[in-house]
């Protein structure tokens, strides 16, 4: 055993500093948590009350025309009750038997989230104790509004909302009940050979099952309040050009209590106090400088990113420029780290909606562009093609490197399928 002296250089990282990390990744509502639980045990550090009442501006209920030009469709408001509240107050108002009352009330609680019925309804049947009167009851349960309520397929939904229509179209009835498939992928010179008919009575089919809602539940409330981001930072136009502020205004401020900070100094403490303010006086003032250096680092990332994606923030629909976080840090002159502690679980508020500040940050590719650049370029492409010839996947990615992104077949059909575009086939329109 011996004892040896040795010279090293080793970072250690202080309590402050974690502190200064810790609130740097954190979002505003966790900073706003850890500052008032901080302010119970910390009688220097006092809140201010905010300056304003942030009020997030519910879902608007809009309507909307289909391509066709033919139908108004209501865009759901969550201010509307769900389909299951709407459907027991109608089955209330009912005049039937109060053993069918508590079956269809069976029923509503039975139905999914687009207001279909299982396909069985062994739960009713049991419960109801006869085969016949579960069907009574399903056949009064679709009898309600909207229509198509209470279908136990697809076909079903369609068929229920072409009889409430009173329609008289045999074909289009036929193809829901077995050709809705072929009718996505476009085939519908195949169905008409199959029926036997012209295949503009296939075409006028096709315009009326489009017409109709697949999902009975579209328009009402999911059942469950919808969840509101508080933004970090939000961007408005002004005068100059973008402004970027920061939600402080909606929480309350800190600053350190002006009493308690005098009584700290009174001569006629102990020692044990006089330890006490003044460890309370240092993690109060750097509570404080932490939050301002925080507010100074977001809104420095925040101002980089509104500059490089200026064109994104000024119409809403420009692909995202690719933007790497360490050039990001190189701007900032801070280490990387830094820059992906103070926009992790951040958000952005601007006239187009929340994003989170990571959409902004993308890998480069090979072309030069990113993911969500090229994907913006393939729905261009698409939305611009003959829809009686439409572009394959392989044209698609000839057409993407003819503007210098180069987007591999396999790549393009990835992108196209998240992006829920169907394929060339499916698209054409004959």
């Amino acid at each position: 055993m011996e004892i040896r002296l040795r010279h090293e250089v080793r970072q250690v990282i202080g309590q402050q500093m974690q502190l200064s990390m810790r609130l740097l990744q954190m979002s505003v509502q966790e900073l706003d948590v850890y500052l008032r639980e901080l302010a119970l045990e910390n009688p220097l550090l006092e809140e201010l009350p905010p300056q304003q009442v942030y009020r997030p501006m519910a879902p608007s209920r809009a309507r909307t025309v289909n391509d066709e030009g033919e139908r108004e469709q209501d865009i759901p408001d969550e201010r509307r009750g769900t389909l299951r509240d709407y459907l027991r107050e109608q089955v209330l108002t009912l005049r039937v038997p109060e053993l069918m009352r508590r079956e269809l009330l069976y029923l509503v609680n039975e139905m999914d989230e687009r207001g279909y019925l299982p396909d069985d309804c062994e739960g009713l049947e049991a419960f109801a104790g006869d085969a016949e009167r579960c069907m009574n009851a399903i056949r009064v349960f679709q009898s309600l509004e909207p229509a198509g309520v209470g279908a136990r397929s697809l076909s079903e939904c369609l068929t229920l909302q072409l009889r409430r229509l009173g329609s008289e179209d045999e074909v289009a009835y036929r193809i829901c009940e077995g050709y809705l498939d072929r009718l996505a992928r476009g085939q519908t010179a195949r169905i008409a050979q199959e029926l036997g008919v012209k295949e503009q009575r296939v075409l006028d089919a096709r315009r009326l099952i489009s017409s109709l809602s697949p999902r009975p539940s579209n328009g009402f409330a999911a059942g469950e309040p919808p969840a509101y981001v508080l933004p970090d930072v939000e961007l408005s136009a002004g005068p100059n050009g973008f402004e970027l502020t920061t939600s402080d205004r909606y929480l309350p401020s800190w600053r350190i209590d002006t009493v308690y900070s005098a009584m700290a100094k009174r001569p006629d403490l102990t020692e044990a106090e006089r330890e006490y303010f003044a460890e309370k006086l240092r993690q109060a003032s750097w509570a404080v400088r932490c939050v301002e250096r925080r507010r100074d680092m977001l809104l420095g990332c925040a101002a980089a990113v509104v500059e490089v994606q200026s064109d994104f923030f000024t119409d809403g629909v420009s692909p995202i420029r690719p933007y790497t976080m360490t050039e990001l840090a190189e701007r900032l002159g801070v280490h990387v780290s830094t820059v992906s502690r103070a926009i992790r679980g951040k958000y952005i508020a601007c006239r187009f909606g929340v994003y989170p500040l990571s959409d902004f940050f993308q890998r480069e590719s090979a072309g030069g562009s990113t993911a969500r650049g090229v994907a913006e370029e393939l729905k261009a492409l698409i939305a611009a093609e003959d829809s009686a010839h439409p572009l394959s996947d392989r044209e698609l990615s000839e057409q993407l490197g003819a503007r210098g992104l180069e987007v591999s077949r396999r790549t393009v059909a990835k992108y196209r399928e998240q992006a829920g575009i169907p394929g060339a086939s499916v698209r054409r329109k004959r």
